[in-house]
């Protein structure tokens, strides 16, 4: 029985004059290289196809005055990013004064699901009181392979209701994500560009250092003649 994985970009969803959905993958020559042969096998076939997607779609509350995002980040030296509060804001929380209503839009940001995976398993993100659930564990699991039926009839929940758990999960770390990523590119730059600059430095030529040993011993040799 023909058995494969790949990735791709879901271009486009037809629907058919008889009700049917049609939907049309993209997949680039790479992905499928080795198996085109299977997938043609399966022409006319009834098979199981499981979708997941590889960006995450949240959105941003904007203030509608200066286009700025109610929540900033920022991170500490350790990695773990913090929300920084405007001043005003935190000038009225210190005062213990009622909170200005501010105009606000949201704007929807979309944010590679990859990156938010890697801040998942640094175990730097952070858990919320709604979401009680070790999503480290159910991440690392799912990029192992494992699939979400098993590991919600672990948990004792439904299937469809883990993927809305670990979809929700995701979504409320996307800024937070992007900033720890943004830290971490930061960081690991300096030790690039230390690696780049010692593999351009030129390597002492050992001919070189036995030149001028001899010319050291000549000028000795001279001077004991002398």
């Amino acid at each position: 029985m023909p058995y494969m994985e790949f990735k791709g970009e879901v271009k486009k969803v037809n629907l058919k004059p008889n009700g049917e959905k049609e939907i049309l993958l993209v997949v680039s020559e790479n992905e499928m290289r080795g198996k085109l042969d299977s997938v043609s096998e399966m022409i006319g076939c009834r098979v199981d196809i499981s979708l997941e997607s590889l960006v995450v779609n949240y959105t941003v509350e904007i203030n509608a005055h200066t286009d700025e995002p109610m929540k900033t980040y920022k991170v500490d030296d350790k990695g773990v990013v913090h929300e920084v509060r405007p001043e005003g804001e935190q000038l009225e929380a210190d005062l213990g004064l009622p909170e200005a209503k501010i105009p606000t839009k949201e704007v929807k940001e979309q944010a590679e699901r990859e990156i938010i995976d890697e801040f998942i398993l640094s175990g730097l993100a952070p858990s919320y009181d709604d979401l009680p659930y070790d999503f480290a564990n159910i991440v690392k699991r799912r990029l192992e392979g494992e699939s979400y039926m098993k590991l919600a009839s672990e948990l004792e929940i439904s299937s469809g209701k883990i993927v809305e758990l670990v979809d929700e999960y995701r979504k409320r770390l996307a800024p937070l994500a992007a900033k720890w990523n943004e830290w971490r590119q930061d960081k690991e730059q300096p030790q690039q560009e230390a690696k780049e600059e010692s593999k351009s430095e030129p390597a002492e030529n050992p001919q070189d250092n036995d030149s001028e040993g001899k010319d050291e011993g000549e000028e000795q040799q001279q001077d004991g003649a002398a």
